[in-house]
This record gives C-alpha cells, structure tokens and sequence, in this order.
C-alpha cells in the first residue's frame, strides 16, 4: 500500500494537477486520457484492497494507512471531475462491503474517516460544456451505494444528528441529479429508487429520527410541485413518480409512528399534510397527466389513512397552539381540495368517476374530523375557511359575482337587496352532486345533536354561510321567474329549489349557532326567521307553481309556529 499504492496516486494526482491547470497547455484529449486512467487505477487498487482486507487490516499501520487512502480520495475528489468521483465512491462502497461489523476489520475511529469524507458535502462536479448531454446518475447512485454499505457498519452509532445530515444530502442527490432517459413520470430513476430504499434503510429507534425522515419525505412529496430552476438542459426531471412514492411512504412512516409525540411537536405530521395537500388542491391544474393513478388521488388516500390514524391521539395530546393550528390548517386544506375542482382543465371522461371518488374521500374525512374542528383550541378562522369552501362548493348554478359577499362586508348585508332578473340560465356545474353533498354538510353542521361546544361552534361557522346559500337560490327565483312567463323552470334549477325548500323546512338548527332577533325568541327555527323576507316573496312568484308555492308555504307555516300562530 505504501510502497505502491500510494506513491502511484500521488504521482496520478500530480498529473491531474498539471492536466487541470486553467494555464496548462495540455490537449482535451490528454486531459480526458487521465481522467480515465485515474478512474482504471482505483479500480483495481481498490479490488486488490478489498480482496486482502482481513490480511491488511490486521496490520498495525493499518490505521495510518486507511487515513492516507481517504485523504487521497478526497484530494481526487477536490478535482471535480465526474468520473473520477464515481469511482472514488465506488471504491469506498468495495472496501466498506469488505467489512464486518462484528469483527476488527474497521473500528469506530477508521469508520468516523469514512463517514467524514462521505459526509462532509455534496463533492461537486464540474460539466463539460463540450458534453451534448450532462448524465450525472452513475455518480450519484455510486455515491448513496457508498452511504449503504457505511451505514451497515456504523448503525450501532448512528445519533440523530447523523440522521439529518444523510437525509439533507440525500435530498441534495436528487435535487441535483440530471434527468434520466425516459421521464420520471410514471416509474422512479434508478437513482430516485435507490435514494428511497437507503431513507427506508434507516433505523428510527433514535428519538428525533422518525420525525426528521417524516419531514424529509414530505419534501420528496413537494418536489414534483416547486417550480423548476432555470437550467441549460433541455429535459428536467419531474418528480412526478417520486412524489407519488414518497407518499406511500409518508403514510407508512406515520402509522408506523402515530403513537411518537415527537412527529407532533417537531411539525413533520403537519408538514406532511401540508405536502400532500398540495396535489389534492391541484388536481387538474397539474400540467402533467400521468397513464397510472393521479397524484392527485394517491395524496387523498394517503391523507385519508394518515388522519385516521392520528386523528384519535391528537385529541388527546397537549399539543402548543401553533402546533395545533398547523395541524388543523393542513386538514382543512385537504378536506377544501378534496371537493374543489376545475372542470375546464379535467378530462371529461373522468369527471363523473372523479367526483364519486371525491364524494367517498369527503364523506370519510367528514366522520373523522367532525365534531374535533369545533374544538375550542382550534381558531374560527380555521372552521369559517371550511365551512366557506362548502358554501362555495354547494353552488349549482354560478351566481354573478356581485350576488356574492365582498370583502371587509357584512356576509349577509347583500341578501335582501334584489338583483335584476336574468333571461339566460347558467349551466349546472359538472359536479352538481358533490355540490348537494357539500349542500347537506352545511345542513348537518347547523343541526341541532347534543349542543356541546365543540358543536356549538362548527354550527356558528356554517350558519351564515347556509343562511346565504338558501338565500342565493330564492332569490335568484324571485327575480329570474317573472320573466319567464309560463315557461317553467329549468329543470336542474328547479330541483336545486325544492332541495334546499325541503332542508330548511325540515332542519331544525342548532339553537346558538344564529343570534335571537330582536324582539322575536325561536328555538330551532331561526334560519328561517332570517329567511322569512325572501320566503315572503318567494310566495308572490311561485303563483302559478302548486310544487313550489306547497314548499314556500311549509317554510312560512314553520315561521308561523315560532310566533306561536
């Protein structure tokens, strides 16, 4: 090793020297020439090492002697060349496979020098920008093989700072790989595969370490969604087929972990959610439409799996506010995502089989998440965003955005104002039946049950908004049939009508979740009561409509009964 070994890497690195000299005269031909030569060499120094490992670390100077091997790799690395670094890695993963754990062969001093040069940074690379195509992959897989077998010998020392600094440079290899052959859209790059399989590979019996690979991997999960930096290559990965994986994952790691308060308080089950809400949200505003399930869905039942794993243990641990609130934003981002979708960008052959999908995702989520969002630590702002998608999402027909309550108003101030009636009648939106879902959220949430806070409350964050969407649907019937004549209704318009007619009449409302009015006391018929103008004159434009007139007439008989008449 001394002898022969090192002198001819020295005087390899002597050449590389003069062959990298900005100044030097040497030709591109030459230089390649001895990068090439420099990658042969290890090679086969390296094969002769780990071929005589047992005899040579048994030597007293093989410590001394393992240290002069990895200053050389490092100064072999310090050249930035591409293929001299991939064999520099390669050849550490030889020798490091050589070795056992059990025995001598490397003690924890000789492995702390591997780990330090495997650890210390990314090594770069310099591009050739001669090079039609820039393939960094074999140099990157080299590198993470080279992790593997190191870790194999240094798993019994593993703290959990080592854990954060692997997963931060991991996350480097796959932010800084080039793409491969074919997209990474549908099936991960080799490397991509490699880099998952080693965050699998670490052990999470350290405290801090479950909730440090969480967090990484809800990174993994948003990469397909960042936007891409500009770059002089042509292709870039997408981390589409990446994404997916890592939410797979995700969704095992928390399970696996639900009962660690420390994924809780570190925020990496928020951080998840958050990185999984992001596709869900998405949905088909996502550029890039994959032959195999859509992001978009794989995220909704991940999500899915994961709250109804932590959903019974958050409710009972003493979280911090902020921590709390993160959680529950995440949540509710999920559950908006889940029922919201831009039809103009879908694929219309999917749209009815999406929003059956969408509807059993929300219904699930609903059981899981109710009556816990009412809950006091929570913030009403975080339930009126809820509560406020549902109001928009229960809209059939799109209404002018003047009928709609503007900001920094009143939410109801716009209700009694009467609006010009309309000859031409907007379309049903294409997922009017997730609308009648969210429709009979509002309603469910304004329902008397038992009265508790946590109930209370959701019933005060959904009763304007139920109140408002009733109110848009009278109104625009009040205004719209006069000019009809004696054309009828349009059907979809009609059936939304008697819908709501038949909810309102039916529900009986939580009695705090509207404030009394003054000088009149009801109990679960306020809603109602705040209807009562446009009821009134509801009545006046259905005269010639038996259906309607029977159905406006019950909503006033209901009115008529709180006052006792």
């Amino acid at each position: 090793m001394n002898e022969v070994m090192f002198k001819l890497l020295t005087s390899i690195e002597t050449q590389l020297e003069v062959a990298h000299d900005p100044e030097s005269t040497i030709s591109e031909k030459d230089k390649i020439g001895w990068n090439e030569t420099t990658a042969v060499v290890l090679n086969g120094i390296t094969k002769l090492l780990a071929d005589y490992l047992d005899v040579v670390s048994s030597h007293e100077t093989f410590k001394t002697s393992w240290k002069t091997l990895l200053n050389h790799f490092k100064v072999l690395l310090g050249f930035e060349v591409l293929e001299i670094n991939t064999a520099v890695f390669k050849a550490l993963r030889q020798i490091l496979s050589r070795g056992n754990k059990e025995s001598t062969d490397f003690d924890e001093s000789s492995l702390d020098l591997a780990w330090a040069l495997w650890s210390e940074s990314l090594p770069a690379v310099k591009r050739d920008r001669t090079e039609k195509r820039f393939d960094n992959q074999d140099y990157f897989i080299a590198y993470v093989a080279a992790f593997e077998e190191s870790y194999r010998l240094i798993e019994a020392y593993l703290g959990v700072d080592r854990v954060r600094r692997v997963l931060r440079l991991l996350r480097e290899v796959i932010q800084q790989a080039s793409a491969g052959y074919s997209p990474d859209i549908e099936y991960l790059t080799p490397l991509q595969t490699r880099v998952l399989e080693t965050v699998k590979m670490i052990r999470t019996n350290i405290q801090g370490a479950p909730a440090a690979l969480i967090s990484q991997v809800a990174e993994f999960v948003e990469l397909a969604y960042e936007p891409k930096q500009p770059t002089d290559e042509k292709q870039q990965p997408t981390y589409v087929a990446l994404s997916k994986a890592s939410m797979t994952l995700s969704e095992s790691m928390i399970l696996s972990h639900s009962a660690d308060q420390g994924i809780y308080t570190s925020g990496a089950v928020a951080s998840s959610l958050s990185a999984l809400a992001k596709p869900i949200t998405l949905k088909y505003a996502f550029p890039i439409t994959t032959k195999t399930i859509p992001p978009w869905r794989q995220a909704t039942t991940s999500s899915l799996a994961i709250l109804k794993a932590i959903l019974p243990i958050i409710t009972t641990l003493n979280l911090k506010e902020d921590i709390t609130r993160s959680i529950w934003t995440a949540i509710v981002t999920i559950a908006n995502g889940i029922t919201t979708a831009d039809c103009d960008d879908a694929p219309s052959s999917t749209i009815t089989t999406d929003q059956d999908f969408d509807i059993s995702s929300f219904l699930a989520l609903r059981e899981l998440i109710t009556p816990s969002l009412g809950s006091p630590s929570i913030p009403d702002k975080t339930r009126r965003t809820y509560t406020e998608s549902l109001f928009h999402m229960s809209l059939i027909h799109a209404p002018q955005p003047e009928e709609l309550p503007q900001v920094n108003t009143e939410l109801l101030s716009i209700l009694y104002k009467p609006r010009k009636g309309r000859t031409i009648d907007p379309p049903p939106s294409p997922r009017a039946k997730i609308s009648y879902v969210c429709f009979d959220e509002l309603i469910s949430l304004v329902t008397l049950h038992d009265s508790s806070p946590t109930r209370i409350k959701l019933a005060q964050a959904a009763a304007p908004y139920l109140i408002l969407r009733a109110g848009l649907t009278i109104r625009a019937y009040i205004a719209d049939q006069p000019l009809r004549g004696r054309m009828p209704q349009p059907l979809s318009q009609r059936k939304e009508l008697m819908y709501i007619l038949k909810a309102l009449v039916k529900l009986r409302c939580e009695p705090d979740a509207i404030p009394d009015m003054v000088g009149v006391e009801s109990e679960g018929k306020k809603h109602l009561l705040r209807l009562y103008p446009l009821l009134a004159k509801g009545v006046r434009a259905a005269a010639r409509d038996e259906e309607v007139l029977e159905l406006m007439g019950r909503a006033l008989d209901e009115v008529g009964m709180e006052f006792g008449v």
